[in-house]
């Protein structure tokens, strides 16, 4: 336990009451208790994952169904489109719910890139997701669009997959850390 006061950080208690202090208000100094408690468990109600279309990213959805199952969360799967022909349209969003089937999904755009969604959810829901699992279509620059999605939604984890990083420099500079230093929420990294 640490004892922080408005001037001074006592490391022992025990020296703060040498000093004839009180954790009151009115003294300034209070207590800083980093323990770990059963209170003090992060919950996990909404858990965005990004995919980029490629194989390694069913990595991303394993962990994400994993943690989904243990916590209950609710996914999110956002995929951007940083090149906008390989859409008709601009914005597409779907989900299912336990008691839907994938055939009775209502689709607002078809096309190969919502079939293939539609595939990935049903696959986390063949390996065990119960909960509710929905995708989200942005167009734009990854970065930008993946940063406005976690604050504007609701999230509490943003699962990312990093390429593998061969040198320091490359990670200085890596896509997640300009995610990381832009959002507000806890990350785990893939490689």
């Amino acid at each position: 336990m640490k004892v922080v006061t408005t001037d001074k950080q006592y490391e022992d208690p025990s020296d703060y009451e040498k000093a004839n202090l009180k954790p009151t208000e009115e003294s300034g100094v209070t207590y800083q208790n980093n323990s770990i408690s059963k209170e003090k468990l992060p919950s996990l109600s909404k858990i965005l994952i990004t995919d980029d279309g490629k194989d390694e990213s069913n990595k991303v959805l394993n962990y994400a169904v994993s943690l989904s199952k243990y916590s209950g969360a609710e996914l999110l799967i956002l995929r951007i489109l940083e090149d906008i022909e390989r859409m008709e349209d601009v914005s597409v969003q779907g989900s299912t719910e336990d008691n839907m089937s994938n055939k009775d999904m209502k689709r607002e755009v078809k096309g190969e890139i919502i079939d293939e969604m539609e595939k990935k959810i049903k696959r986390c829901k063949e390996a065990g997701c119960e909960n509710k699992i929905s995708y989200k279509f942005k167009v734009g620059d990854a970065i930008e669009e993946i940063v406005k999605e976690v604050r504007e939604g609701d999230y509490d984890l943003i699962v990312l997959r990093s390429s593998h990083i061969d040198s320091w420099m490359k990670s200085l500079f890596s896509d997640a850390r300009k995610i990381i230093s832009n959002i507000n929420i806890p990350v785990l990294i893939l490689q």
